[in-house]
């Protein structure tokens, strides 16, 4: 049962994972890393805490927890606390972050031009884009680094949709070490914010330094784009748009703020999906078969394009099926605005909760073996029976992310290539979930590459 109440101070305590003195559960989780909250989940059943020393978060997982959280009582769930402090320190006011009016006009601003028929007219960027990266790959490889490789054509992607050739590669491979440091760093970043500005923390000049040089080529892109308005780039239509109500177009901090929120969601969420899918068909030749037996019956060894999209269902499948296994935004925090109660249990005013999107998307009343790669979950059939925020890659209600659109036509587009050309092979066994901001496999995954010609 969830209902909001004014009164907490007679309800049940939430239990609370493994923990020591002082310091909490920091030492299990550096220990265990992810394994610590998928066992405490199975121990303590769909609501917990979880003692980090210098703050704690109750974590949600069940289905019912996203669809009160971020749509029957949104308003008592902000964006607030140590988390969301460390997340804008990389993203500023962008939409990930923004909250009221503000991210009410901002996102009526930038809507439209994520809009399917919009994000379609990028299809031949991102195709090019795929194309030119995958042109460096060999023909075949015993040993293929494969997360670096594709991580090499999500950024290409994103740079080229977003800014089009304004970037030279050297510039592009700073970039992307750079942000795979940030991400790594603002999972630490939460327990820094509870700690004096002055003091230390191991990681933190290098991330300072990584969003400077971030900052620093946007704003010269930001600059050239002015000068060249009828560019075709996701910056440009961002830069022509005019808010309805006021007539103001956005200041180049805002401009600033919303290119970080996309350029890492259209470049980490997507390589991070597209690698753990590479792993689980390497592993699966009957399901890597069915995938090259569809690719060649809709669009053979020619280019995707928009119409083919449509017909690779079992390409999409498979993508959103990878996301639902192994998702890229594991879990989603927020803060409590005013005292409340869920599954029987008090949240008081400025409890930090996070919604646990990986337990979610395993909730054995929701998926039948959860653990297994399996595409036909998202048959329409089989979507009917689960309950409607079971899978929420994106996150859920208004606040669903603007470039959902985007990321599944990217995902399928660079899956339909990588198939086309290739056969994989599985090298060693499944690598592990890193704990970190979104969640890569431990390091990296590796796989046998040979052409199919």
């Amino acid at each position: 049962m969830i209902q909001t109440t004014a009164s907490t101070g007679s309800l049940p305590t939430i239990p609370t994972a493994s923990k020591m003195p002082i310091v909490g559960a920091l030492p299990f989780v550096a220990q265990k890393q992810f394994d610590y909250l998928k066992e405490a989940h199975q121990s303590l059943g769909d609501i917990f805490r979880v003692d980090l020393g210098l703050t704690d978060v109750v974590m949600l997982n069940h289905p019912r927890h996203v669809q009160y959280v971020l749509r029957d009582n949104a308003r008592n769930y902000r964006k607030g606390g140590n988390m969301w402090e460390s997340v804008r320190s990389m993203f500023g006011n962008g939409l990930v972050v923004s909250e009221g009016d503000y991210w009410l006009r901002q996102r009526r601003m930038m809507q439209p031009h994520f809009h399917h028929r919009y994000i379609a007219g990028l299809l031949d960027l991102m195709v090019t884009a795929i194309d030119e990266q995958m042109a460096t790959w060999p023909e075949s490889d015993a040993n293929f680094d494969f997360s670096t490789a594709v991580n090499k054509v999500t950024m290409e992607v994103i740079v080229r949709t977003m800014f089009g050739t304004q970037l030279n590669q050297a510039e592009v491979a700073e970039v992307s070490v750079g942000l795979g440091h940030a991400l790594d760093y603002m999972l630490l970043g939460v327990v820094g914010q509870s700690l004096p500005e002055w003091m230390p923390l191991p990681g933190k000049k290098r991330y300072q330094d990584a969003l400077a040089l971030f900052d620093q080529l946007v704003y010269r892109v930001i600059e050239q784009s002015r000068k060249n308005p009828e560019d075709v780039n996701l910056l440009t239509m961002l830069l022509n748009t005019v808010d309805a109500e006021t007539g103001e177009q956005m200041t180049d901090q805002q401009l600033r703020d919303e290119v970080a929120t996309i350029f890492v969601a259209g470049y980490e969420t997507t390589a991070i999906a597209l690698s753990w899918a590479a792993d689980y068909l390497a592993r699966d030749q009957k399901l890597q078969d069915a995938l090259h037996t569809e690719i060649k019956q809709v669009v053979g060894q020619d280019k995707p394009e928009l119409g083919s999209l449509k017909e690779l269902d079992l390409v999409k499948r498979t993508f959103q099926e990878a996301l639902r296994i192994r998702p890229s935004a594991w879990f989603l925090p927020r803060l409590a605005v005013e005292d409340d109660e869920i599954d029987g249990f008090p949240i008081p005013a400025g409890t930090q909760i996070a919604l646990m999107i990986y337990h979610i998307h395993h909730h054995p009343e929701q998926w039948d073996s959860p653990d297994v790669f399996d595409p036909a979950r998202f048959k329409k059939e089989e979507s009917q029976s689960r309950h409607s925020f079971a899978y929420a890659p994106f996150g859920a209600g208004q606040r669903q992310c603007i470039g959902r659109d985007f990321a599944y036509m990217e995902g399928q587009l660079i899956l339909a290539r990588i198939l086309q050309k290739y056969q994989l092979s599985p090298i060693g066994a499944s690598p592990k979930p890193q704990l970190s901001t979104t969640l890569r496999p431990k390091n990296g995954v590796h796989l046998a590459l040979a052409s199919k010609a």
